[in-house]
């Protein structure tokens, strides 16, 4: 049913289909192909495969796209219009619950990826700045040794 109201819509390879900041009035089921998610400065923030979607934050929140979504490969999907999905979840509660379970466990797998996502990058954090603290102490401080040299440096060259 929800299937149905969508439209069939194909994406070049390179082909941009979201953009940061456009308004999120569609969502899409990607059926066949590969796309990349990216960040405003270009970094892969992961990718989507046969079976997934992307846009549905946006769509039931009425913010506007907050990544880049491009094709990677040729690619099918199902696009479906934010009129189209709130007919649908209108008109049948199972499948409205069945639906909203669904983008839960989405969000709840996103969450927790960027979770330990967050406490690699934060472990990492902790090694480099424990690096530059051993550097700092094995090198006696700010200048090293270079001040004792300059201590004993009598100034006069004659002698």
């Amino acid at each position: 049913m929800l299937v149905a109201s969508g439209t069939s819509q194909t994406y070049g390879i390179g082909e941009r289909v979201y953009s940061i900041g456009e308004p999120s009035d569609e969502m899409l089921v990607l059926l066949q192909g590969k796309m990349v998610v990216t960040s405003a400065g270009g970094e892969e923030l992961g990718d989507l495969g046969p079976g997934m979607l992307t846009g549905e934050m946006g769509v039931f929140t009425n913010q506007p796209r907050s990544a880049n979504i491009s094709s990677v490969d040729r690619s099918v999907a199902v696009v479906i219009a934010r009129n189209a999905l709130l007919s649908v979840l209108a008109s049948n509660q199972i499948i409205h619950v069945r639906i909203l379970d669904n983008i839960v466990e989405i969000m709840s797998e996103r969450l927790s990826a960027t979770n330990l996502q967050n406490d690699k990058l934060r472990k990492q954090i902790m090694q480099l700045e424990q690096e530059d603290e051993d550097d700092y102490e094995q090198t006696g401080g700010v200048g090293g040794d270079m001040a004792s040299e300059f201590d004993e440096y009598s100034g006069d060259e004659d002698e």
